[in-house]
């Protein structure tokens, strides 16, 4: 067995895998197509118990000493891949604690040491807070015991700092977790800035899970607080401050059940920094999907970042094409790709609703997804456009008793594109009477406002030919601050109806 100080940080890794966890990895490389790392990780798996040592296991892998280089850099990207069992098993390490303990007392104090010593060296590098802590206790005992009283203090110390920012970890998360769920917290006076200035101090703390968790915190409540985020130049050099984080030290480990980088990932796509419509911005969505899509636990759970980003697409496509829905040929205006995505996604709410209508505890979020079903079906266009109205009413009539202002005007434009759509302007008009009532004294976003009124005064006018309508359709075309958005729709209403309209 080569020296314990000699090993590489793969070897360490693999050397500290049970079977099950060395299989899960393995799969991983493999589905990934990851064959050097494969050939790395096999080899060194075969040796043990023993080690090979630098230049032989290089050898091994690459036919020759040659290329110590690419070996160094083959090693370290292995270990970054290890983010497979961080998400899915982030406690992966666990198991030597109990072999630790069954070592020392089946007189094997020595391989028990070595074993210590190796789940300090990852435990500490993938911040594992109990691999880490059992690691320190262990070693500062076994210190104190062989009568080595500065290698135990300093260890002790080092424990003091770790506990300390478990601690830190919990309270940003707790922190986090009350914003989210206790509403009254939105309305207390100054809340927003003090959230804002107790998670700005760990941006340069020592702990790289502390670091990441204290900026998620911030952006997220500030994405919660105002959902209209990110214009600052701070909020964005944060963003891809993150990402950088998340990337770089991806092999670091969260509590099981947390997904940062899945709901990360969402608020991402939300600011300025990601356009869908671009090359890279799809590459990304399409990356964000791949992740969310490889967290295990989510199928057990309502996939908060599945519903996420599919919440980004379909208003992607509303923009888009909400304004060519009514034509007879909208099968050729919009794309064939966006047409099967939309079909995809479609098919991803059914089978979320049809999994999780039974919990009574998601059924806020049930109505989100039910609302963008019966938006992305209205944009299928031919049937689906009577079953997306059909789906839409069902969310009004059905949860009538629940509270959803915050999703009432994007419910009510999917209703008044699709009526448009199949020319009952009677329905529009009855439509935007029961909007008017409902979101009386309540916020609702403009840009769905001002569609919602431009909808209304089309039917109006093709049901009337009153000529006051295309004043007012003029006017509210006022309201829009560009030619995108709202402002674009109108544009294309009135060069596609060719209505007697100047803007």
């Amino acid at each position: 067995m080569s020296h314990k100080g000699e090993l590489l940080t793969i070897q360490r890794f693999v050397f500290l895998l049970d079977d099950f966890h060395y299989k899960e990895f393995v799969e991983y490389l493999k589905d990934s197509n990851a064959a050097l790392p494969l050939k790395l990780t096999e080899t060194i798996r075969k040796k043990l118990p023993e080690f090979d040592s630098h230049e032989t296991l290089c050898k091994k892998v690459y036919g020759s000493c040659s290329q110590k280089a690419n070996f160094n850099q083959l090693s370290s990207y292995t270990f970054k891949l290890s983010e497979s069992l961080a998400q899915n098993y982030p406690d992966y390490l666990h198991h030597n604690i109990a072999k630790i303990e069954r070592l020392v007392n089946e007189c094997n104090a020595n391989e028990a040491l070595f074993l210590a010593e190796n789940l300090f060296n990852i435990g500490s590098r993938i911040e594992d807070f109990s691999s880490h802590t059992f690691s320190l206790q262990f070693l500062a005992q076994q210190a104190f015991l062989e009568r080595d009283s500065a290698t135990g203090f300093k260890y002790d110390k080092e424990l003091e700092v770790l506990l300390e920012s478990q601690r830190t970890f919990q309270k940003i998360i707790a922190s986090l977790r009350r914003t989210l769920y206790d509403s009254s917290l939105m309305k207390q006076e100054g809340s927003f800035e003090k959230l804002k200035t107790f998670y700005k101090q760990y941006r340069n703390h020592s702990s790289v899970v502390v670091r990441i968790a204290g900026q998620y915190a911030y952006l997220y409540t500030v994405y919660y607080f105002n959902p209209q985020m990110f214009d600052a130049k701070e909020d964005l050099a944060l963003i891809e401050n993150l990402q950088k984080e998340l990337h770089n030290y991806s092999y670091v480990v969260f509590p099981f059940l947390f997904d940062i980088k899945g709901i990360f990932g969402f608020l991402t796509l939300n600011s300025s920094l990601i356009n869908l419509d671009s090359t890279e911005g799809k590459k990304y969505f399409n990356e964000l999907t791949e992740h969310y899509e490889g967290i295990k636990f989510w199928k057990n759970y309502l996939n908060m970042p599945q519903i996420f980003s599919i919440a980004v697409q379909a208003s992607r496509f509303v923009s888009a094409y909400h304004y060519s829905v009514h034509r007879s040929d909208y099968e050729d205006v919009v794309s064939a790709k966006d047409l099967k995505t939309i079909q995809s996604l479609i098919a991803n709410c059914k089978e979320i609703i049809e999994r999780n209508e039974a919990q009574q505890h998601y059924t806020n979020d049930l109505i989100s997804v039910r609302m963008l079903y019966g938006a992305l079906l209205i944009l299928s266009g031919g049937n689906g456009i009577k079953q997306g109205v059909y789906e839409l009413e069902s969310v009004l009539t059905t949860y009538q008793q629940i509270n959803i202002s915050s999703s009432t005007d994007s419910i009510f434009l999917g209703l008044m594109i699709g009526y448009f759509s199949l020319k009952k302007y009677e329905k529009c008009s009855d439509t935007y009477k029961r909007y008017q009532k409902v979101i009386r004294g309540k916020t609702v976003y403009e840009g769905n406002d001002i569609s919602i009124h431009t909808y209304y005064y089309l039917s109006r006018w093709f049901d009337s030919g009153h000529k006051q309508y295309l004043d007012k359709i003029k006017s509210n075309s006022l309201r829009t601050k560009s030619d995108a958005g709202p402002g674009k729709a109108i544009q294309e209403f009135i060069k596609y109806f060719e209505l007697p309209i100047t803007i």
